[in-house]
């Protein structure tokens, strides 16, 4: 059996899934954020070197003071920056836009121009001890223009939106924790309480159960409250119906072997004296445990009905019945009519089949009148297969009719001893139709008895 503690929480399953889903939020806007921000950054960038270029190769320069003139008035507006080197036959000249000065030399150029360059990607190149430039050049006749932007601040840029973006997540991820905390345990308040109401129900399981105070909201929980009281009030019946089963058989089986005791008591008593009582209580006495063992036959062919599980064949209701009639009509002296329809088939159990119908004619032998007849019927509608047994007994009012199907109910309590049965015969017949993937039912019969139907759906 799983450890509880390992097994994780309604508020701490709500908290994760918050968690994550406000830290994948966070982190993709941010993403978005950084690329649209980086990429507009690098355009600006792309298309301020691209001016550069072009207004160097405009410019034309010759000499000194045409590059200073160009420089003085061109580069001031720059906003990254930027190393330039002009290449003529006679002369390079270069200069380092952002600083105070403005450089103007010889072959000898400076620190920048010194170091390696690697190219990257596309015009990106890295300058070693400088970092990362934009590289451009461009020849005009006998000049050779060179252009450096800088990326220094562009990664600047990025590095501090970086650095925010990493606060607002830490933030939404905070705050998002707080919320989540406090929303699961809005959400799991209601699935608490019914837990703590389902232990409380199930400490007792003997008992008949109370059902559950369920919360109002969410729908989820009010559903699963419902249906588990629904679960209850099944299970208070079914415990109801076993204590009343329990209390029908104890009272069925002690009044015949209260019987048999009271005649062995009488045999040892009397026996002797007048042995004319031996053969009448003997009598009695077979009559009696002959009950009884009909009776525990009974409740074994309930037991093996609740729990048997059985496959279904192609039967031939039709030949099956007239059969069955044919061997049942000798053993009654009430007349049977036989109303069946030829070449009915239904899915079925053979065996079973046979046990409910001589349950069903047993039934209306009991109950009819010797000189009124028993109809069997068998007949197929559009929508059904109804198999039907009437009898012109004395009926069953209208009140009583879903409980014949009740262990041990008897109609006419007043004369259950009258009539042969223990009580059983129907309740195991509604197992065996059930079983057999079909329903049964009572209707009036005129001008008196009782009709059961059994009916089987037809497919369309």
């Amino acid at each position: 059996m799983p450890k509880t503690k390992d097994t994780p929480t309604y508020e701490q399953l709500i908290n994760q899934a918050i968690r994550r889903l406000m830290l994948t939020i966070t982190l993709l806007v941010s993403l978005i954020t950084l690329i649209m921000v980086g990429a507009q950054q690098t355009l600006n960038t792309t298309r301020e070197a691209r001016d550069l270029m072009t207004s160097l190769n405009q410019a034309n320069i010759k000499d000194v003071p045409s590059f200073v003139q160009w420089n003085n008035t061109t580069t001031r507006n720059t906003k990254q920056p930027a190393f330039i080197r002009v290449t003529t036959k006679k002369a390079t000249w270069t200069t380092a836009t952002k600083t105070k000065r403005t450089i103007i030399t010889t072959p000898s150029s400076k620190a920048f121009f010194a170091k390696h360059q690697t190219k990257l990607v596309g015009p990106l190149v890295y300058v070693q001890d400088f970092g990362f430039f934009l590289s451009y050049q461009q020849k005009d006749g006998h000049n050779t223009y060179q252009l450096w932007v800088s990326l220094r601040r562009l990664f600047n840029s990025l590095f501090i939106l970086i650095l925010l973006m990493i606060a607002v997540t830490i933030a939404a991820l905070a705050l998002g924790t707080w919320w989540a905390h406090r929303l699961a345990g809005r959400l799991s308040e209601p699935t608490i309480k019914l837990l703590h109401e389902t232990r409380y129900t199930s400490n007792n399981p003997d008992s008949d159960q109370p059902t559950l105070d369920v919360p109002a909201s969410p729908r989820e929980i009010n559903d699963l409250g419902r249906a588990f009281n629904e679960l209850l009030v099944t299970q208070n019946q079914r415990l109801q119906h076993e204590r009343q089963f329990i209390s029908d058989a104890s009272h069925e089986l002690r009044t015949p072997i209260a019987a048999i005791r009271g005649n062995l008591s009488l045999i040892r008593r009397r026996g002797d004296a007048h042995p004319e009582v031996i053969p009448e209580s003997l009598q009695f006495i077979d009559e009696e445990s002959l009950r009884m063992q009909h009776l525990i036959e009974n409740l074994l062919h309930l037991s093996r009905a609740d729990r048997a599980k059985l496959t279904l064949t192609d039967q031939d209701l039709s030949t099956l019945l007239l059969s069955l009639a044919e061997h049942y009509q000798p053993s009654i002296d009430q007349p049977l009519n036989l109303e069946i329809d030829a070449g009915i088939h239904v899915q079925g159990n053979a065996e079973m089949l046979q046990q409910i119908v001589v349950a069903l004619l047993d039934n209306a032998h009991k109950y009819s009148p010797h000189d009124q007849p028993i109809t069997l019927r068998l007949h197929q509608t559009d929508t059904a297969i109804e198999l039907a047994v009437a009898d012109h007994g004395d009926g069953i009012p209208d009140d009583q009719k879903p409980a014949v199907f009740q262990r041990f109910y008897r109609v006419d309590q007043s004369h259950s001893q009258a009539v042969e049965g223990s009580g059983l015969g129907l309740a195991i017949v509604q197992q065996l139709v059930a079983l057999n993937q079909a329903t049964i039912k009572i209707s009036d019969n005129h001008p008196t008895g009782s009709i059961f139907t059994i009916s089987w759906p037809v497919a369309k």
